[in-house]
Parts: structure tokens; sequence; C-alpha cells
């Protein structure tokens, strides 16, 4: 019986404890719940095939972009190209104004008087024009007039047989090789083109500002965001065939190692016209670092600047927004081999150039003083008299440069019917200005203007001027009642403002 008992007993207590093991969570099931799956990564595509001339254009699906970088893998002075977004996929929201098309940097602004006829020649001398047109000094003057016209004061000169617009032979000999742009400087190309990139989307199709050369390696690198938010990276590489067509140079007017004064723009001519779209594919590869004589840099905004072409050839200036800093290293890197130049020519090699900017020497001539003064570094090192252009024929106020000098010159004016021989001449302008030696007028330098439009010195005083001028010496006229203006001569890089300059580029700052 107790036996019975005992049994029972443990019986029911195994079933309490299976029964206390068996109770269920309220719903019927104590699973635990699923994680939601993570969106899928967004995935990048090249939308069609990369050709020199052309610009590259990605696009996302299952996302947006946030940015892109696009390197050139040969040349890594280039700087990264962050390109322009745009909305295509109809998730998208077209209100938000982080999707909405940016604007496109290389827009052209070239100057509205591009095909005005200027007279720089591709490949000619530093400063002077390589046609050598025997344009006399007068005749100069007179395809330059203001809207006063210089010849309409016929009040008469003093007797003085001197200057002629004819281009003396430059001293510096032009040279197809080096040079090369924007700048590690403060130029506004510098840096990431395009625009710094932010964590917000910005579309699902993004294009190059710029376009793409020929026999080249491009790299990409993408940030994208899924619809969860979350952030993901992505990198593929391009290459371009060869450009179809004909290799074209591009030339400076400067020679490496070559030193120069505080106001020499950075010269490239082109064998031919330069469609404008092609002109930011070109520009955006050319680069200007600045540093001092011990190899720092030094930070000196600057910009590029497409000139009016002349007579069929296009040409591309770089000053900087003030002078140079004396005692200046300057390296321009120009990789613009392959580079599409218009439908049917290229790039047909890529170039370097370093030169030096000297001391700081600006001169000024003073009509109303009949005086030319020379400072250097800020210290007046030159006081002469001197006499400018008379009534009739006056000289130009606004600054000049110094483009060439000639030991010995002929001076010819078929307008004043003269052909003078002049010693120590210095162009200051293509428009037939000089400092040159006038004994003749000594006796009006210092009282009177007598000159046709050049500044007259004495010989000794003309002598020392002579041997201190470089190309790129700022000359400043003053005192006179006409002024030069951006239509006359072929280096009037200064009678620019700086924001009629800044124009002058085809990629939108």
């Amino acid at each position: 019986m107790f036996r019975r008992l005992l049994v029972s007993s443990t019986i029911a207590l195994s079933l309490v404890a299976a029964s206390a093991c068996s109770v269920s969570a309220p719903g019927g099931n104590n699973s635990a719940p699923k994680e939601k799956e993570p969106d899928p990564e967004p995935v990048v595509s090249v939308v069609s095939e990369a050709a020199p001339g052309e610009k590259l254009q990605l696009s996302v699906d299952k996302g947006e972009f946030v940015s892109v970088e696009l390197t050139d893998d040969d040349h890594k002075e280039i700087p990264v190209d962050a390109g322009t977004f745009e909305t295509t996929s109809a998730s998208a929201d077209p209100s938000d104004p982080a999707t909405d098309s940016a604007s496109d940097p290389a827009t052209d602004n070239a100057d509205s008087d591009e095909d005005a006829d200027d007279s720089a020649e591709a490949g000619g001398n530093i400063g002077a024009n390589s046609q050598d047109s025997e344009n006399s000094e007068d005749e100069a003057a007179e395809e330059t007039d203001q809207p006063e016209d210089t010849s309409a004061t016929d009040e008469p000169a003093d007797d003085a047989t001197d200057e002629s617009s004819d281009d003396p032979s430059a001293d510096p000999d032009s040279s197809d090789d080096p040079s090369a742009d924007p700048d590690s400087t403060d130029d506004p190309q510098d840096g990431a083109q395009g625009g710094a990139a932010d964590n917000n989307p910005k579309g699902t199709s993004w294009e190059s500002n710029f376009t793409l050369a020929g026999s080249s390696s491009y790299t990409w690198k993408a940030t994208t965001v899924s619809p969860d938010g979350k952030t993901h990276e992505s990198t593929g590489t391009v290459d371009t065939p060869e450009p179809n067509g004909e290799g074209a140079r591009m030339r400076t007017l400067l020679d490496d190692d070559m030193k120069v004064g505080v106001g020499a723009p950075i010269i490239f001519n082109f064998a031919h016209k330069i469609p404008k779209e092609y002109r930011p594919g070109i520009e955006s590869r050319l680069s200007v670092e600045v540093t001092d004589k011990d190899d720092k840099p030094r930070k000196v905004e600057g910009s590029w600047a497409w000139l009016p072409d002349d007579d069929g050839h296009s040409r591309i200036h770089y000053r900087p927004k003030e002078f140079w800093p004396e005692h200046s290293k300057i390296h321009v890197d120009a990789p613009v081999k392959d580079v599409p130049f218009s439908d049917d020519t290229f790039g047909a090699k890529d170039m370097t150039l370093d030169f030096e900017i000297d001391r700081e020497q600006i001169t000024v001539a003073d009509a109303k003083k009949h005086r030319l003064t020379v400072k250097r570094s800020g210290k007046t090192v030159m006081d002469f008299p001197a006499s400018l252009g008379a009534a009739r024929s006056p000289s130009y106020n606004g600054m000049h440069i110094v483009m060439s000098k000639s030991r010995n010159y002929t001076m010819k004016s078929e307008r004043w019917s003269y052909s003078t021989p002049v010693t120590h001449a210095v162009r200051i302008h293509n428009n037939g200005e000089f400092i040159h030696a006038a004994p003749w007028s000594v006796g009006s330098q210092g009282r009177a203007n007598v000159s046709h439009g050049c500044v007259n010195l004495s010989t000794a005083n003309a002598t020392e001027y002579f041997n201190s001028a470089l190309f790129g010496d700022p000359v400043e006229v003053t005192g006179s009642r006409v002024s030069l203006t951006t239509s006359s001569g072929d280096i009037k890089d200064w009678v620019y403002t700086w924001e009629e300059w800044q124009k002058m580029s085809s990629i939108k700052k």
C-alpha cells in the first residue's frame, strides 16, 4: 500500500513539472523576431564609352550619389574633377534642392570681342608681333584711337623725328617648349574642380565638368547612399583611345630659366583657332605653382584668360591679380598631349615651363611733369627728364610692360614720313610706344612733349634704363589725354580690370 502511494506521488510530481515546462508565452510563439535585411548596395555604372573630347557620365541604381571624384592617373597634378549631378530617378524627390543639377563650371565666358583683330602671332618673339608688320608708331595710334581720335586735335607737334611702331627684334626668342598652368598658388582652379562634397544625396546621374583626354587612364571614386541611409564606396577605371585627327603645338613666349619682371604674363599661343567648347578641357589641365627663392610655396591669386583671337590664332594668358612677388620661382604644367583642341586636332606634346621673377622694377612716365622715374623694390633709382607724345600724337595712359628691346633700331612712320635710326629702344606696347634715346629732343626733355608718342630720353639716360629693363617690367604712362584700351596691342593684360580678366576664363568660377 505504501509503495503504491509513493509511485502515485512521483507520477503526479512529474506531471506538474512537465506542465510547468510547457507553459507558452502570450501569443503562442516565443521565437525571437527576425532583423530587417539591409537595402541592397547601390550599383554605379558608366553610362557610355569614354572618348576623347567627351565628358564621363556615371549613373547609380538603388541609391543616390553623395560625391564623385575623377582623377587622371597619368597626371596627378591635375585637380580632381568633382563633376555635376542630376536626378533622373522617379524615386528621387525633385523638390529637394540637394538633388538639383549643379551649374557647369566649364561654361565658356570668353570675351564677346573674341574675334577682334589684335597683333599677337603664335610662336612669335617675346612682346613682338611675329608677323613683323612695319606699322609705324603713329599708324598704330590711329588703329587704337580712343573715342576722341588723337588725330582730330591737329595741333602741330614740335619738330622731332623719332619713333615708329615697327616691331623691334625682341631680345628673348620665343620657345616652343614649356608651359602650363593652374596653380598650387591661389588660382581659382586649385583643388577639386566642381565644389566640395557634403553628405547630402545629390542625384542618380553624374557628369564630369571637363572633357577627357585621349590615350589616358582615369579613376573614379563614388560615395553613394542607399534608401536606408547607409553610405557606400565604389570605384572604377576607364581608359580612353587615341584621339582622331592631327597633333598641334601650343607655344609659349617664355624660355626656361628666363628672368622676367613682375608684370610678365604667361602666354600660350595656338596655331589655329580653338573652338569655345574645347577651351575648358584645355584650361582645366593648366597649373601654376609659385615658390620663393628657398622653394617655399607662395600664395598668389591668378587666373587664365582667353584673349580675343588674333588673325585666326587663339591664345590663353595667365596673370596674377596683382604683380608677381619679386624673387619668385614659377613652375607651369601643361599636360595637353592628346587633349582635343578641335574636332580634328589635339595636343601634340605635354609642356612644362620654369622661369623666375626678378627684382620689382616699376617705371612711371608722366606726360604732365615731363619725367620718367624708376623704382626698384620700392626705392627710386632713376629720375630723368623726358619728352612724351605731342598734342597731336599723344602717348597713351595706362599700364604697359616691357616687351622687347633693341640696342639699334630704325623708327619708321609713313604717316609722318620719317625713317630715323635710334639707339637703346625699349618697346612697351605694340601700338608703337618705346622708351628710347632721342638726342635731338634733349632741349625739350623735362619741359615739353614733342615726340610722336614715345618716351624720349637723353642717350646716357636711355642707356641706363635700357640696361636695367627686363621683359615684363611694368611701365605706367600718366598725364596724357588718351588711354590704352583692351583693343590695342597684343600684350594688354594689365589694361583689363581683375573682374574683366576673370570673365575671360572658359571655366565658370
